[in-house]
């Protein structure tokens, strides 16, 4: 990046640790690998933290931890779908109270679990009470009290099977903790003043991960996984994210983005996406789709043109806007514009797009000419990391 620009991500002052009551806001998120099972489905799902004290770390682990409670709601759950069935599975020539008598109990498991959920969470906001309490010097009878109430309310209602698959796992690293459940595998780290979330087998709409298999992958990623410092470049073969950095043979696939905005402008938000995201080819096309509102905005797209792409030649495609007013013909506004510059796969190094773009119309920005100098300057500065090129080495 050029030496004259001061970024959001890279300030000169390392930011105030958080020391806040909710989880540790996360800057950056990103997934990687494939589920062993399953193709279609990543491995792992990853977070980092801003900046947090090892005391916070703590606190916010103290939660982590198998989920009873949850188990409980199971167990409930299933009850209620088989009185769903029973209640499906009335003629209509039963008695009136025989439907009634099953949508009663139906309504009263639901007010159970319900009730189920505030004990647990009772049982988290007095726990944090108490920690609080004795940070401060004050008494904690009372609340160590109701704590005791709400274990043995919470201790009434029974666990379902799956509970009893859910553990902790002991990794070769201070600071860590680590579950493994029957469909996922949940970790946490705290390193060099920012904590590592990774889930494995979480992911919506995909088919379940299954523990045998999952729990030894999860080993074998936080194995290659170390932190890293902010302007460290690795040489292993392997991939960066934020702070961080994953060894491996340069064939796993990941899905990153990174985003920034310049400290001078931060009406301008500059991304990389790898692979490369969709956008080089939804903005080209979009210069065949008429404009729907010629009287309020000029649009001008370009490209695809050939451009440098650093360590081998990529395709530069963008579109200049203009607002306009109907009623004011004579009011010339700003120019906004989008540059967006992509390269294919080369070795173990995956598609790569790079974007630029006005995000903020009112705000102040540079003009378009020198936007776009400074967007190919960059560009053309883009190379693999050293553990990359060796990792490619003999690959057209």
């Amino acid at each position: 990046m050029p030496a004259h620009l001061a970024w959001y991500n890279q300030q000169a002052e390392p930011p105030a640790f958080y020391k806040g009551s909710e989880p540790t806001p996360a800057i950056w998120r990103g997934s990687y690998g494939r589920d062993p099972l399953h193709e279609e489905k990543v491995l792992v799902q990853i977070a980092v933290s801003r900046l947090a004290t090892l005391d916070y770390w703590k606190r916010d682990t103290s939660y982590f931890k198998p989920s009873r409670g949850e188990a409980q709601e199971r167990v409930i759950q299933g009850k209620i779908d088989q009185l769903r069935e029973q209640r499906a599975a009335l003629s209509d020539d039963e008695p009136d109270e025989h439907h009634r008598r099953l949508l009663e109990e139906e309504l009263a498991l639901r007010a159970q679990m319900q009730h189920i959920g505030k004990v647990s969470t009772d049982i988290l906001w007095v726990s944090e009470a108490i920690e609080n309490f004795k940070e401060q010097g004050r008494d904690t009878a009372k609340l160590e009290a109701k704590l005791a109430e709400l274990l043995i309310e919470d201790a009434k209602f029974p666990t379902d099977d799956l509970f009893e698959q859910e553990y902790f796992v002991e990794l070769d690293r201070p600071n860590a903790l680590a579950i493994s459940g029957p469909f996922d595998f949940s970790a946490k780290l705290w390193e060099n003043g920012r904590i590592y979330t990774f889930q494995f087998g979480m992911q919506h709409n995909k088919p379940r991960s299954e523990q045998a298999r999952l729990e030894p992958a999860a080993l074998d990623f936080l194995a290659r996984f170390r932190a890293r410092a902010e302007h460290e470049i690795p040489t292993e073969p392997g991939v960066c994210i934020p702070f961080g950095f994953i060894a491996d043979s340069g064939n796993e696939p990941f899905d990153f983005r990174f985003q920034w905005r310049p400290r001078s402008t931060p009406a301008l938000l500059y991304r990389i996406d790898q692979p490369a995201s969709s956008e080089l080819m939804t903005h080209a096309l979009m210069r065949f789709v008429p404009n729907p509102y010629p009287s309020r905005v000029r649009i001008d797209s370009f490209g695809p043109q050939d451009v440098a792409f650093g360590y081998q030649a990529g395709s530069l495609v963008g579109s200049q806007s203009q607002r306009r007013d109907p009623e004011n013909p004579d009011w010339q506004p700003q120019q906004s514009y989008h540059l967006i510059a992509e390269t294919g796969a080369h070795g173990a190094v995956p598609p790569v797009s790079f974007e630029m773009k006005v995000h903020d119309i009112d705000g102040e920005y540079p003009p378009f000419e020198q936007a776009q100098a400074e967007f190919k300057h960059i560009l053309d500065t883009f190379r693999p990391l050293p553990g990359v090129v060796k990792a490619s080495a003999g690959q057209p």
